[in-house]
């Protein structure tokens, strides 16, 4: 069925897809349990149920369908069996790709083109097609008279040049007002190559919604929306400024609260993460907080965390109503310790002097502080980048996201340097913000990366998780240690940045970006390598985190679960039962280790063991059931 020329439909099918990226092996990176749910796949789901109902969309009946990439039985198998699934002679079928960032453009890219083959109408939008027209063909500075000295090539990014000529629709900006034009002339059969959705007024549009069962392979269930979209800074690493613009819009305040009513009353408790870049910098913060507040008041049990840029402590009351309103975390993007850098990357916002005072207000009402932290400034070294971690967990940091400085396309950096010549891997793929795109005057490319991950192993090291969770809210102890739990297995674990992974990652060998291959004992040798250090990898984690419990929260909890008799109990029992700290126990096995081959020719050392190696079963067997009680339950909070 060929779309562009197909006959008056009498049903639509409208199939979203939300891509993932290809990992270092070539397979798209996906997870059993995904945990970060896409905004973007949401905005559009609700957007599209709103536009088949109007009117004057020409068909009898609409469906609308939603494939998460990233999770793997959300994923999209097999293009053309899922077109023949739907395609009759009175159906049109339209494949949209939504929210495509730039390392998930050669995948998004792979399914446009299988989709297309297959006889569907394949539209993409996100921020890397409408980053990347924004600043290499409309130019930035045409309409921000306060960039006026940032290039323009003026020339339509080669990559959308191809998609256009290939027959694929692009979205340049928003779809809430295009969404519907889009639809009725591929109805129509005559679709245009580029629609332009620019910076809409969102105040009207339908809040982002996720369908039915989404979140069913997910190990949380935290809903997402905007409230507000843009930022007024000008950061020259940010691409979104550059996208939904730096002028403040809104979505209705009342509407918020209603859904969040809505979501507290159908789930008994809900999580929300709302994902405007500058939440502090909607011009109608108060109001949704206040309608937040009262939901509060009248009994409704909700957390919510939240993005906001490091002057955000100056506006009278935001933080205490924060607070008041249920906020548990804020996400700040601190970026560096270093003022030069901040000032030279455009972020003069940020005041490094008052970071730990804006971690200490927060803290002060039981908000925990997430900060957003790039290394690959032009100044920074391996060893400048570690002491810096230190500053950042000394300024009352709770928990860090780590990147690596990117020019990602649509930002004023990336604009700049493909004016002037300078060398960029042409592998959108490696554009993840994990991975060195661009040369490094102190390090090798490879140097950058693995100093990226020793960042995550330094900050996320048990002495300070404890620190974090022992000032951390009771109600909120749970949702900043599986947060801690999610960063280090990532990172230290599946090798993946926390916010593109979920739990335990899936590859199809059949399944591989073009132009790659990987032989079937190749396959079968890595993939048991990866599952033997993944195994050890969640051995050692278990009493890592064991520890962690029991040094920031244990006491408490394990002293109301025993019986009075245990806990009158005197000596190496009152250790376990009244006093649960895994200090004393490391320091025996400390000791133990130490005798080495002496333990050969002295066999008490091997009875004295004996009570501690019963006390590891029980501390054990104890915090097993702790884990899983909780993460069944799992919600980021």
């Amino acid at each position: 069925m060929n779309t562009a020329t197909c006959p008056q439909f009498k049903k639509l099918v409208v199939l979203l897809v939300k891509p993932t990226t290809y990992d270092d092996r070539g397979y798209p990176l996906r997870f059993r349990r995904g945990v970060l749910p896409s905004n973007s796949l949401a905005a559009m789901y609700s957007l599209t149920r709103e536009v088949v109902r109007d009117a004057s969309l020409d068909v009898e009946k609409a469906e609308v369908h939603v494939f998460d990439d990233a999770v793997w039985n959300q994923r999209v198998r097999d293009p053309e069996a899922i077109v023949r699934a739907y395609a009759d002679e009175d159906t049109c079928v339209v494949v949209g790709l939504v929210g495509v960032q730039t390392n998930q453009f050669p995948r998004a890219v792979h399914l446009a083109e299988q989709f297309k083959a297959a006889g569907a109408s394949v539209v993409m939008g996100g921020f890397h097609v409408s980053g990347s027209i924004s600043s290499l063909y409309d130019g930035i500075s045409a309409g921000d008279p306060h960039r006026k000295d940032i290039p323009c090539p003026g020339i339509m990014p080669p990559e959308v040049t191809d998609l256009t000529e290939s027959g694929i629709i692009v979205c340049h900006g928003e779809a809430e007002t295009v969404w519907v034009e889009i639809l009725a002339d591929i109805l129509d059969g005559s679709p245009k190559s580029l629609y332009r959705g620019g910076q809409p007024d969102i105040g009207d549009a339908p809040v982002p919604e996720y369908p039915p069962n989404y979140f069913d392979d997910f190990a949380t269930q935290i809903f997402t929306f905007d409230t507000g979209r843009g930022c007024p800074f000008t950061c020259k690493f940010c691409s979104i400024i550059n996208v939904q613009g730096r002028t403040m819009r809104h979505r209705n305040p009342h509407s918020i609260a209603e859904m969040v009513k809505m979501y507290c009353e159908r789930d008994g408790q809900a999580s929300f993460f709302m994902t405007d870049d500058n939440f502090a910098r909607n011009p109608h913060w108060e109001v949704l907080l206040d309608g937040l507040i009262d939901l509060q008041n009248e009994g409704h049990d909700f957390g919510f965390m939240i993005e906001a840029d490091l002057a955000s402590y100056r506006i009278k009351n935001f933080i205490p109503k924060l607070a008041q309103a249920g906020c548990t975390q804020v996400f700040l993007g601190m970026e560096s310790v270093n003022q030069a850098a901040l000032n030279a990357v455009g972020k003069k916002q940020n005041q490094v002097k008052h970071y730990k005072r804006l971690c200490e207000d927060l803290h002060a009402l039981g908000i925990a502080v997430h900060v957003g932290y790039i290394i690959g400034f032009p100044t920074d070294t391996k060893e400048s980048i570690i002491t810096d971690i230190e500053t950042i967990k000394e300024t009352g940091v709770d928990q860090a996201s780590f990147f690596i400085l990117t020019p990602l396309p649509g930002s004023e950096d990336h604009v700049r340097a493909f004016a002037s010549g300078e060398w960029m891997d042409p592998d959108f793929n490696l554009y993840d913000s994990f991975h060195a795109v661009m040369e490094h005057p102190n390090m090798t490319r490879p140097e950058l990366r693995a100093t990226l991950f020793k960042c995550f192993a330094e900050f996320y090291r048990s002495r300070h998780m404890i620190e974090a969770l022992k000032r951390t809210p009771t109600d909120a102890f749970w949702g900043l240690f599986r947060n801690f739990l999610w960063y280090r297995n990532s990172a230290l674990g599946e090798g993946t940045h926390p916010m593109m992974a979920g739990f335990w990652s899936v590859r199809s060998r059949n399944d591989i970006r073009p132009g790659w291959q990987e032989g079937l004992f190749r396959y079968a040798w890595r993939e048991f390598v990866f599952r033997l250090r993944y195994t050890g990898h969640l051995f050692r984690e278990f009493y890592i985190f064991q520890h962690v419990y029991f040094e920031s929260r244990g006491k408490s909890e394990l002293a109301q679960q025993v019986t009075q008799r245990i806990e009158k109990a005197r000596g190496w029992w009152a250790y376990i039962f009244r006093r649960p700290s895994r200090n004393w126990l490391n320091t025996f096995w400390v000791k133990y280790g130490k005798q080495k081959w002496k333990l050969l020719w002295k066999p008490t050392w091997h009875f004295r063991m004996l009570p501690y190696a019963l006390a590891e079963v029980v501390y054990t067997f104890y915090f097993g059931i702790v884990l899983l009680k909780n993460l069944a339950t799992m919600t980021i909070r």
